[in-house]
């Protein structure tokens, strides 16, 4: 080897764990928070998902206290998927009376999902959300509760 090669190699040592560790910072912590925020957005879903359903059913087979039951169902779905800081907003649909044996009912729910790791800077309306819908349909049974629409 010539000396202005190991002069150039000699120049190079050192370098690699700085850059290493350089790299593995700027591409892992991104990495992480996305794998996070996605991670939370699938359990927002799968809350929305699950709450749309079980609010369609209940209205089904209860119609004079979906609501009061929708809005249970839907907080202990949110507890229990860990998106307990999401907003959500049940509502039913109907495509008669909603008071016949075979009369359709829809449930819709409307999830919004924060960020996470984004403070609150501009108050909680403002946060940065992701915003989630559900909607599922159900038969109302033809024995059931009597009771007003829901």
């Amino acid at each position: 080897m010539t000396s202005a090669l190991r002069q150039r190699l000699r120049d190079d040592e050192g370098t690699a764990p700085i850059e290493f560790i350089f790299a593995s910072v700027v591409l892992l912590i991104p990495l992480i928070y996305l794998i996070l925020t996605l991670g939370h957005l699938q359990a927002g879903s799968y809350a929305t998902n699950t709450t749309a359903i079980n609010a369609a059913r209940v209205a089904a087979e209860h119609p004079g206290s979906a609501q009061a039951r929708a809005e249970a169902l839907a907080q202990m779905h949110f507890t229990d998927f860990g998106v307990e800081d999401a907003t959500y907003d049940v509502t039913f649909r109907c495509s008669d009376s909603c008071t016949e044996a075979g009369d359709i009912v829809t449930a819709h729910v409307r999830a919004r999902i924060p960020v996470p790791g984004v403070p609150a800077i501009f108050g909680p309306q403002r946060t940065p959300h992701l915003t989630v819908t559900a909607e599922h349909s159900d038969v109302i049974y033809p024995h059931r509760d009597a009771g007003a629409q829901p």
